[in-house]
Order: C-alpha cells, then sequence, then structure tokens
C-alpha cells in the first residue's frame, strides 16, 4: 500500500477501540440496515499493524492502493474485497468485524465478486478487441 496511516495514541485508541466496537455490537443486536451498520463502523478504531487507526482510514488506505484492473469496476471491487479480507486475517475477530462492515464486505462473498469481476473483464474485453 502507498500511503501512510494515521496512528492513533495507545491510550486513547484502546478507549475508542473499545467504546466503537460497543456501538457496533449494540447497533447489530438492534437490527440496523448493512448501509447504518457500515456508517457506524467507519467511524470504529481498530489495532491493525501494531497500533491503533480509524476504519475509514485504512478503508481508504485500501483504495489507494488498488491499481490492477482499476478500469473494470468489478474487478477493483474484487480486488478491493480481496485486500480486505487479507487484512482481516490479522486482525482480532472484532476488528475484523468491523472493517468487514467498514468496507461494505461483511455479507458478500468473494466467490460472488469473483464471477462477477471475471465475467466484467470478459465483457470488456469482447467489447474492445471482438470475440
Amino acid at each position: 500500500m502507498q500511503t501512510e496511516l494515521t496512528t492513533i495514541a495507545w491510550e486513547p485508541g484502546f478507549q475508542l477501540n473499545l467504546s466503537s466496537w460497543a456501538d457496533l455490537e449494540i447497533a447489530k443486536r438492534r437490527g440496523e440496515s448493512p448501509g447504518e451498520l457500515s456508517a457506524c463502523a467507519l467511524n470504529s478504531c481498530i489495532f491493525y499493524l501494531g497500533a491503533y487507526v480509524m476504519t475509514r482510514d485504512l478503508v481508504a488506505h485500501v483504495e489507494k492502493g488498488i491499481t490492477w484492473n482499476a478500469q473494470v469496476y468489478e474487478a477493483w471491487n474484487y480486488g478491493r474485497c480481496q485486500e480486505i479480507h487479507k487484512i482481516c486475517r490479522g486482525l482480532a475477530p472484532s476488528d475484523a468485524d468491523a472493517l468487514l462492515h467498514a468496507s461494505g464486505y461483511a455479507d458478500v462473498s468473494l466467490d460472488e465478486l469473483s464471477d462477477a469481476s471475471d465475467e466484467a473483464v470478459q465483457e470488456a474485453w469482447a467489447a474492445l478487441y471482438g470475440e
């Protein structure tokens, strides 16, 4: 990834991590819509690579780093989702949950995005170069 993330000092970051986790859990238990959960999660603070960062900053950081197949939205979206999932594998479960909700991929299938990406790239190829 190309840009640096702004980090939050340990103690305020830890406090914000706990309070934002609680806010997201309460919103989920209230049955908030996916959009409302995403908005809530974008204001979460998570522990990433040894520092506390805001999820909205990490999502923007990931988006700036996706350059392959950026001309085809479905391919870019699949790459973005792959990168988010890759990051989530190294996070605490609650932080991964917040990042998935913040990025909009909490209930999205990687397989479905892969299929949509393949199809869109094939269509773009055919439109440019013929079948």
